[in-house]
């Protein structure tokens, strides 16, 4: 039997080969032996819900998702937990934007993700692909109603580290704000990110962070990883990830995630 009884899971760089590809047929093998030994497998990830039903398309009813970062939970398609970003701290990340033509801003809510029409190419494109439930808005000024989960910025991976400060530096104190890979940060609630959002879900099935075994490549899944009992950094992930990780997985393109749930499971 495995020493766990959860196993979550990054997508980007972690689950995901480089192609955005897994190996499915391994994976619904696994999956056999997780339900036989009453293990749940969670997909912890910063992107939409519906992308990750996408992912696993035959699988996801019997899954459960860490969406969001943490701010949308969902259990074998049931919604568990919603954490929504305040109205008024939205307006002034977008009023903050103003002086920053390098950052580009989505919005992220439980209906669809809104994406200004006018907005860099290559942000949007990359927003349809990572929000399949997307609106094209004339402005992050009049957002349609919605619950808003977390706002999502791009910029050129040069510019990832002196916007992320300039960020925290502005709205640290009311929202968390991370980077999810270089050219990528995400603002939400204060308090929310996978590890809170894992163990809300954990605590739903009675078990508790010695429970679980996580994967994890960049900053946003560092306090994944330390809340778990069995840690997995992969080989390619970001060298500050593997500094705190109890254990190395193989890299992302050589199946590294299901490498390891592979020893374990059999």
């Amino acid at each position: 039997m495995a020493p766990f009884k959860a196993i979550a899971v990054d997508m980007d760089g972690t689950f995901l080969d480089d192609q955005k590809n897994y190996d499915k047929e391994l994976f619904a093998y696994l999956l056999t032996k997780m339900n036989e030994q009453g293990i749940h497998f969670i997909v912890a990830s910063g992107n939409q819900y519906e992308r990750l039903r996408l992912d696993f398309v035959e699988h996801y009813q019997d899954l459960a998702f860490v969406a969001e970062n943490g701010a949308y939970l969902i259990d074998r398609t049931q919604a568990v937990l919603t954490q929504a970003l305040d109205l008024d701290v939205i307006k002034q990340v977008v009023t903050f934007k103003q002086a920053y033509p390098e950052l580009h801003l989505a919005a992220c809510g439980v209906k669809a993700a809104y994406i200004p029409h006018d907005e860099e190419t290559d942000f949007v494109e990359g927003m349809k692909y990572y929000c399949p439930k997307h609106e094209l808005i004339e402005s992050l000024e009049k957002l349609p109603g919605d619950a808003y989960l977390k706002l999502t910025a791009g910029m050129r991976a040069e510019d990832t580290k002196p916007l992320l400060a300039a960020l925290q530096a502005e709205f640290g104190q009311v929202l968390k704000i991370t980077s999810s890979g270089f050219g990528s940060i995400d603002l939400m609630k204060k308090g929310v990110n996978k590890a809170q959002g894992l163990d809300l879900m954990l605590k739903r099935w009675n078990l508790g962070h010695d429970d679980l075994i996580a994967f994890g490549d960049g900053g946003n899944d560092i306090e994944m990883l330390t809340h778990a009992k069995y840690g997995y950094a992969m080989e390619n992930g970001d060298p500050k990830v593997k500094a705190i990780a109890d254990y190395i997985a193989p890299a992302n393109n050589e199946a590294g995630v299901l490498q390891v749930l592979k020893g374990y499971l059999e």
